[in-house]
């Protein structure tokens, strides 16, 4: 745009066809994007002081707030109280500010409640691979990672509780984030689970993701220059492949994918340094057996529960029903048992010196949507999706997870994860990875 090869009107344009002919990709697209962007293209065109990213249509995922817009964050349980935000969520304020246009709302797993991107009130999005199958999107940021795979906009907002950015990223060839809790705002955002919501983006490169992350964060002005992401020197970086459970039961692509990248990794100069870390095991055993979302998610619907369950997807409903057996006392333990492993991964991290954790975002390619049609087949395959991901909200740390599969190949994410804080040495390291991913196979 910046150098008139395309205007804003002309990316409204082709991004609102895409969106109204793509399967159940928005929830709703927004009109009048058209006229603004016409507006942005005549000031930047007469030479207006115009912030470089106006006129780019993004996608936001249904629980964040947009003045004048209703969230029902994948439900239509709230239509019976919904009112028209009065303000927009913090972190889409700035991207407001930036000249962003918003092109609809995402759709998303109901209340973002799974990691498999389903949603009987509004129809599941296909992942971009396997078409012909119909394979699921992931969750819970289904629509927010197709709509940038399929190429509809190129990035989107999401949120990450046990991974519901970085397995839809996984799902459809693009990077996903789930920053440090507490780094962004969670204020105009529909909870899940205030213990471990963190909102995040998904885009095309890490890049993007990095700008996005920049203005959510204020840690970048709207009207600002673009920022600069400097990549680290692969040569001087050090990773940790961990032998826990995160390597076990791999489906091939992921284990071939996989270990390709690390090939390349290490012929760029990196170290990869395998080490045994039970702690991550304990994350997941802990995420399994005691989960911290359940009694959360339940203390905020319990009402809604009570009088309309016939209104939630069963598949999610009944899972926060059981968070009423759980109790506060019990809730508490849970809590001060993650306290523990959030301090034992720090020290064990600080220990090993590394700049990150690396292993595969998601142990399985999209499986079909036929086989999560059993309830009980739905569960299993819910929690394996959501495996390895869910150990970094455990220690509470940031992640990033970055597509590796071959060209046409089953999509397979490779993820990189740090502790609590260590976002912006994340991304540089990230950038890196990425570039020594992308170059081509000599073999």
């Amino acid at each position: 745009m910046r150098d008139g090869e395309i205007s804003s009107a002309e990316l409204v344009a082709r991004a609102v066809e895409r969106a109204r002919n793509s399967q159940a990709v928005f929830i709703s697209v927004n009109p009048g994007l058209d006229s603004l962007a016409k507006a942005i293209d005549r000031a930047r065109g007469s030479g207006q002081p115009t912030p470089p990213l106006a006129g780019i249509p993004i996608a936001l995922k249904d629980l964040f707030d947009v003045r004048n817009e209703i969230t029902l964050a994948g439900s239509v349980v709230l239509r019976h109280d919904a009112r028209p935000a009065a303000a927009d969520a913090e972190v889409v304020a700035p991207l407001r500010d930036a000249g962003l246009l918003f092109l609809g709302r995402a759709n998303m797993t109901e209340f973002a409640f799974s990691g498999i991107g389903k949603n009987p009130h509004y129809g599941t999005p296909l992942s971009i691979w396997d078409r012909a199958t119909g394979r699921l999107p992931g969750g819970s940021s289904s629509g927010s990672g197709v709509a940038v795979g399929e190429g509809i906009v190129p990035a989107a907002l999401g949120s990450d509780t046990a991974g519901s950015c970085r397995i839809p990223a996984a799902f459809n060839g693009v990077v996903g984030v789930k920053p440090s809790h507490g780094r962004h705002s969670l204020t105009g955002i529909y909870p899940l689970s205030p213990t471990l919501d963190a909102p995040g983006p998904l885009a095309v490169d890490v890049d993007s993701c990095f700008i996005l992350d920049r203005l959510m964060s204020g840690a970048s002005a709207p009207a600002d220059a673009l920022p600069e992401l400097q990549s680290t020197q692969l040569r001087d970086a050090r990773f940790l492949l961990p032998r826990a459970k995160v390597m076990d039961d791999l489906d091939d692509e992921v284990g071939s994918a996989f270990a390709i990248a690390l090939e390349r990794l290490a012929a760029a100069g990196a170290k990869i340094d395998e080490q045994p870390m039970s702690l991550l095991d304990e994350c997941d055993e802990l995420f399994v057996e005691r989960p911290l979302v359940p009694w959360e998610v339940w203390k905020h619907h319990r009402e809604m529960l009570r009088r309309h369950l016939d209104e939630y997807d069963p598949f999610v409903g009944l899972r926060m029903s059981g968070g009423a057996e759980i109790g506060e006392d019990e809730q508490r333990r849970r809590l001060a048992e993650r306290g523990r492993l959030v301090e034992k991964f720090g020290r064990q991290f600080a220990r090993l010196g590394a700049d990150a954790l690396v292993y595969p975002t998601v142990a399985c390619v999209p499986p079909p949507i036929a086989a999560t049609e059993d309830d009980e087949n739905a569960r299993r395959i819910n929690m394996r999706c959501l495996r390895n991901t869910a150990t970094v909200n455990y220690f509470d740390g940031c992640a990033i997870s970055l597509p590796c599969h071959p060209p046409g190949g089953a999509p397979v994410g490779i993820m990189l994860s740090s502790v609590n804080g260590a976002d912006d040495h994340l991304y540089r390291v990230a950038a890196a990875v990425e570039t020594a991913l992308a170059k081509p196979d000599r073999s």
